[in-house]
């Protein structure tokens, strides 16, 4: 993203349109697509006098939405009507476009992107020094984005519409909230082998969590959530966790919850290590552990923003998969002190 008073942004979204491309796109019109004919543009070569202020109205939309792509140069049913001349202005339409359309909302849009398709072979639906320009525009930060006629502006049900109260609030909510997510949990050094339990042999493993801020919005309050399958955990990890990583436990049936609150705020682009925890891998819970149960579920709340949740299956880690094929080589009637070959290593 640009920083405040810095050029516009121009995104390559789409790496290339074409006449084909446009063909293909068919005729219905969503939130993320708005169809409009050469005539809305311009007029005997001139551009239209209200051109700038409908052109005001649609960035506003999907900039304070989703995004998306506004086409010139395509009628009611997704035709082709011939294009708009490309030297409507000097220096070319394409440039002018790019020049105009970051005033066109308050606060400047910083990032967008225009591309003018050309007709390329003798007899296609674009004429002879005209294109079809398509403008495309991604949700933005700096949202909500004041029209010219000082109207913010939405896209619903696949028209631009004046926004409520309520959107307003949405959208506010939505590029002021941290964006705060769980960036990595992996495991952390060498798998610990307890060989002195009668029970049978064990592999511990650590995992490290880390947080990062994304945003452009300090986090003050950052908590990070982790849910573990009770059968990964045993009293041991249990107790290590709580008192080591200073977590606080919730006991459901068949999982367990483990939360932290960060101690300090989080600077927007910051990663921080948020948490540290274990599990335990067993003959017992061999084949669990090998199941699609066998997963850690994470919760990251950060201020008013919704919480970002996300899974974790364990036999996505080498280090785990190293660890299972260990503990499953080992036979229950294996002696105390019997050397530790083939331990599992580090991922």
């Amino acid at each position: 993203m640009a920083e405040p008073g810095a050029p516009p942004l121009i995104l390559n979204i789409t790496p290339r349109w074409t006449e084909a491309a446009l063909e293909a796109l068919g005729q219905d019109e969503y939130d993320y697509q708005e169809f409009k004919g050469s005539l809305w543009m311009s007029k005997d070569r001139q551009v239209v006098s209200v051109f700038l202020h409908m052109l005001s109205k649609q960035v506003s939309a999907f900039a304070n939405g989703a995004g998306g792509r506004l086409v010139i140069g395509l009628d009611d049913a997704g035709a082709i009507d011939g294009g708009v001349p490309v030297d409507l202005k000097g220096g070319g339409t394409r440039s002018w476009l790019e020049d105009v359309i970051p005033g066109l909302v308050s606060p400047t849009l910083r990032s967008f992107n225009v591309f003018e398709v050309l007709g390329r072979d003798p007899g296609t639906a674009i004429q002879p020094g005209r294109a079809v320009y398509v403008i495309e525009i991604p949700a933005s930060e700096d949202a909500p984005h004041q029209a010219h006629d000082r109207r913010y502006y939405l896209r619903i049900a696949g028209k631009s519409r004046p926004m409520g109260h309520i959107h307003i609030e949405d959208v506010l909510r939505r590029t002021r909230s941290p964006k705060v997510r769980l960036e990595r949990l992996a495991p952390f050094g060498k798998a610990a082998i307890v060989q002195d339990d009668p029970r049978g042999d064990k592999a511990v493993l650590s995992f490290r969590a880390f947080l990062l801020n994304e945003g452009r919005s300090l986090a003050q309050h950052v908590g990070l959530e982790l849910i573990l399958p009770r059968p990964l955990v045993n009293n041991e990890v249990r107790s290590r966790m709580v008192d080591e990583g200073h977590l606080t436990l919730t006991q459901e049936p068949g999982h367990l919850t483990f939360f932290r609150y960060h101690p300090t705020p989080v600077f927007p682009g910051q990663r921080v290590q948020a948490l540290q925890i274990w599990i335990v891998l067993h003959r017992g819970n061999l084949a669990f552990a090998r199941g699609t149960d066998a997963v850690i579920r994470s919760r990251v709340y950060a201020d008013d923003a919704p919480a970002q949740q996300d899974t974790w299956p364990i036999t996505r880690y080498k280090a785990v998969k190293r660890a299972l094929s260990w503990v499953e080589r080992q036979t229950p009637s294996r002696k105390k002190g019997r050397d530790k070959k083939g331990e599992p290593s580090s991922s």
